[in-house]
């Protein structure tokens, strides 16, 4: 098993199959965003959290299209969903926002992801 596919089924065990059958990296974090926006509405940060862990720990892998299949198919809609948005401050890092600025800003616009950024460092 492929390290991105062992690391995902880690981060979300409930879709283990799903991501085990999933063609690509993009294919599987179309899988983790909607559940990622399940959890975060729920309030299960703690899964929203590996989520997220499994997504940094994507950004810095050494594979572009696993870089490219985080950055396209979940970071740039962490901020879309107001909702999600809203709960954003308790999972990522002022920091992390005006890293991701430019890819977040293809399903948000600058004013949410201003507010979010402050919100995110008033934590």
């Amino acid at each position: 098993m492929s390290t991105w596919r062992r690391k995902a089924i880690e981060a979300a065990p409930e879709l283990s199959q799903t991501i085990q059958r999933s063609w690509s990296p993009m294919a599987a974090w179309i899988e983790l965003r909607l559940l990622f926006e399940q959890t975060v509405k729920r309030g299960d940060m703690q899964q929203s959290r590996r989520i997220l862990d499994y997504a940094r720990y994507c950004l810095t892998a050494p594979s572009a299209e696993i870089n490219t299949a985080v950055a396209l198919g979940f970071i740039e809609h962490l901020a879309e969903d107001e909702v999600v948005r809203s709960q954003l401050p308790k999972l990522i890092s002022a920091r992390e926002v005006k890293d991701w600025r430019t890819i977040m800003l293809n399903h948000a616009g600058e004013e949410e992801i201003e507010r979010l950024e402050a919100a995110c460092r008033l934590k």
